[in-house]
């Protein structure tokens, strides 16, 4: 379940692979021999790639599981210090997953017929390359101006510290659960969104029912390893 809360926050955080697909678009078509595949079917290793993996498009379906969940918790904290503690640990496991996955990042393998995504604390994602739609490489842009986010970010961390320095004398209170989440939440996406703005261009693997961006030094070559044709 924190796996798909993770994933379904970095959708509405504005991360999510279709972001990070926009922008001008290079498409690759493969050459003949331009494929780094051994004859005996070694693999081509990328090592310490970020990758952001989801459905296309963002469902009405889980903007109203987020709400939800984020109603029902609400309930929980009001009602039952039980509940407070479910906001908090929710918050530091999904914080938790975030920096853990950008500090130790992915290893992606190309081989002659699969691409295979391996993330920390994920399944691997093994991606048959017949049913590769297309493969980009664009621009790396945020879907809002990055002043205007870490802005935003920032009023939240001030916010969550407000709420710490209030309830210091009530631990179990909401405010300071909220502020104690939140101090350690709102840096890590910070952070992550830093992270992401060092890559200029951004490989982009589209499937029919899945989008993967892949931020790397060199998405370009990685295009071109992978033998599809946009």
């Amino acid at each position: 379940m924190s796996m798909r809360f993770s994933e379904t926050i970095q959708r509405l955080m504005g991360w999510c692979p279709n972001a990070a697909a926009a922008g001008t678009i290079r498409r690759y078509t493969a050459l003949d021999g331009e494929i780094g595949t051994a004859a005996d079917g070694s693999r081509e290793v990328v090592e310490g790639a970020l990758v952001d993996y989801g459905p296309i498009g963002t469902p009405a379906m889980y903007l109203i599981l987020i709400v939800a969940g984020a109603l029902l918790i609400g309930c929980l904290a009001v009602t039952a210090p039980a509940g407070r503690f479910i906001l908090l640990a929710t918050l530091l496991t999904f914080s938790g997953v975030e920096l853990y996955g950008v500090l130790r990042r992915a290893r992606v393998e190309i081989s002659s017929d699969t691409i295979t995504i391996r993330r920390p604390l994920f399944r691997p994602i093994v991606i048959p390359k017949d049913v590769v739609v297309k493969a980009e490489v664009g621009e790396n842009r945020l879907p809002v101006p990055f002043w205007l986010l870490a802005t935003a970010l920032a009023a939240l961390l001030i916010s969550a510290a407000a709420g710490i320095y209030l309830g210091w004398d009530n631990p179990t209170s909401m405010r300071f659960i909220f502020g104690l989440g939140g101090a350690i939440f709102f840096p890590v996406i910070i952070y992550r969104t830093y992270v992401r703005t060092q890559y200029p261009r951004t490989l982009t693997i589209t499937t029919p029912k899945r989008i993967a961006a892949i931020y790397t030094d060199d998405p370009e070559r990685m295009a071109r390893k992978l033998g599809v044709a946009g």
